[in-house]
C-alpha cells in the first residue's frame, strides 16, 4: 500500500507528539522520572485498552480466524494501530531521554516488548492484515494501568493504595494476561488446523511465535512481581 503523509505519517507523528506531551505532563506532576513514566504509561494504557475492547466487538465475527484476517486501508482499526505505534515510539523517545539526560538505563524487557509491537504492527499496516489481532492484544494493557496506579499511590504517599495496585498487577498477570495469550495461541493453532488461505499462513506462524515470546515475557514479569521489583 502507499504510505502517504495524509493517511499515515501525519497521524502517526501526531500520536507520537500527543503521547510524548502526556509524558511531559506526568513529569510536571511527578518529578521522579521513573514514577512519571509509570503514570503516563498508565494513562496511555487506558486508551489502548479501550481500543482493545472496540476491536474485540468490531472483529468478533472473525474469531475463528483468530482475529487475523485481511483488512482495508479505510478500516477504522488501521487508525487504531497508528495510535498504538505512536504510543510505542513515544515510549522509545522517553526511554532515550531518560538514558541520555538522566543516565537511567531503560529496561531491556520493555525494549523487547515494544520492538516486537512496532515490528508486528508495522507489518500489519504494510500487508493490510491483522489490524484486529493487533488491537485485541491491547486488552492486556490493563497491566500498565496497575503500574500507573502504583506510581500514583506513591506520589500520594498512600501505602494502602500502593499495596492494592501491586496485588491488582499480580492478579491481572496471573488471571488475565497469561490466560489471554494462551487463548489467542489456541485460536491461532485452531485456525491453522482448520485451514487458512495459503497466503495468510506465514502471518499465523509469525503470530504464534510472537505469542510464545509474550508468554515468556509475562512469566518473567510475574516472577518479578512476586519479588516486589518496581516496574517503570
Amino acid at each position: 500500500m502507499d504510505f502517504g503523509w495524509t493517511d499515515t505519517w501525519w497521524p502517526l507523528g501526531g500520536f507520537i507528539v500527543a503521547f510524548t506531551v502526556l509524558h511531559g505532563i506526568a513529569l510536571r506532576f511527578e518529578t521522579n522520572f521513573l514514577r512519571a513514566f509509570q503514570l503516563s504509561r498508565g494513562a496511555a494504557a487506558m486508551v489502548l485498552t479501550a481500543l482493545g475492547v472496540a476491536a474485540l466487538f468490531g472483529g468478533l465475527e472473525h474469531w475463528h480466524e483468530a482475529f487475523l484476517y485481511r483488512q482495508t486501508a479505510d478500516d477504522w482499526m488501521r487508525l487504531g494501530l497508528l495510535v498504538v505505534c505512536g504510543h510505542l515510539l513515544s515510549d522509545f523517545v522517553w526511554m532515550a531521554y531518560g538514558r541520555l539526560s538522566l543516565g537511567i538505563q531503560p529496561r531491556r524487557d520493555l525494549i523487547l516488548h515494544h520492538a516486537l509491537g512496532v515490528v508486528g504492527f508495522g507489518a500489519a499496516l504494510v500487508l493490510e492484515m491483522g489490524y484486529a489481532f493487533g488491537l485485541l492484544a491491547m486488552l492486556t494493557e490493563l497491566l500498565p494501568v496497575t503500574t500507573g496506579l502504583n506510581a500514583l499511590g506513591k506520589r500520594l504517599e498512600n501505602p494502602s493504595f500502593v499495596t492494592g495496585a501491586d496485588r491488582a498487577r499480580l492478579h491481572v498477570l496471573f488471571w488475565f494476561r497469561l490466560p489471554f495469550w494462551g487463548v489467542m495461541f489456541a485460536f491461532l493453532v485452531h485456525a491453522l488446523v482448520r485451514g487458512t488461505d495459503a497466503g495468510m499462513r506465514p502471518a499465523y506462524l509469525v503470530a504464534a511465535v510472537g505469542m510464545v515470546v509474550l508468554i515468556g515475557l509475562d512469566l518473567f514479569w510475574f516472577r518479578k512481581c512476586r519479588q516486589g521489583v518496581s516496574f517503570y
